[in-house]
């Protein structure tokens, strides 16, 4: 499909992109459109997602809709040919993949939906857009994965609890072992939204506006 949004109506996996079953990546490639989308759609329902917010799911899976269609279709293409020629590179080029492990992984990291980053904007931390892995945290929860299960944004980084109190309704704070330098904010479906090192306090207020509007009222 040329959107995945239009208005109120949102399409996501096979409804989005229907492609053969070579690579087998439909079933990733749909459940990775509904962890992008789920937490834009509870934001907008809760007030604090905008229109901006929910216009970057189309931004982000458009593109790794497309290019799935083309590796299934490629992929399709090499397996079912009836080319000598083709079905020889091919064997050639499996062989010789096997042997070059980054290769390898590379091909796995595609096919897994792993090594998938969203575009960040132009002089952002390089990690931004990627998928952040399992950090260990000090305390507990001991695993980022772990406090990503409230579904709730996590901000990982030394000294940042006081800072983030205002948005602790949206968010979860954590404290990274020894060792890990950039201070993080991971967005719900577990990719970096920003990240910077040894930021001051006014850095980090700015970034949590950003990324989940202004701290609720305080009650009582």
């Amino acid at each position: 499909m040329p959107r995945y949004r239009r208005g109120r109506v949102f399409l996501a996996g096979d409804a989005a992109h229907v492609h053969s079953p070579a690579g087998g990546m439909g079933m990733n490639t749909g459940m990775q459109d509904a962890a992008n989308l789920g937490w834009k759609l509870a934001a907008a329902v809760q007030g604090w997602g905008g229109d901006a917010l929910l216009d970057s799911y189309h931004t982000e899976r458009h593109p790794v809709g497309r290019r799935v269609l083309r590796a299934s279709h490629a992929l399709l293409t090499a397996v079912t040919t009836g080319s000598p020629a083709v079905r020889a590179l091919r064997t050639s080029a499996a062989a010789v993949a096997h042997r070059l492990g980054g290769v390898e992984r590379r091909v796995s990291r595609g096919i897994s939906g792993i090594g998938i980053a969203y575009r960040a904007p132009w002089g952002s931390h390089p990690l931004v857009g990627r998928r952040v892995p399992d950090l260990r945290l000090a305390g507990e929860p001991s695993r980022l994965y772990e406090a990503l299960r409230q579904g709730s944004f996590v901000l990982v980084g030394r000294e940042v609890a006081a800072i983030a109190a205002p948005w602790s309704a949206r968010l979860v704070t954590a404290s990274p072992e020894a060792g890990l330098r950039p201070t993080l904010l991971v967005r719900p479906d577990g990719y970096a939204a920003w990240a910077a090192n040894e930021p001051a306090p006014q850095e980090v207020r700015e970034a949590l506006r950003r990324w989940l509007g202004e701290p609720a009222p305080p009650t009582g």
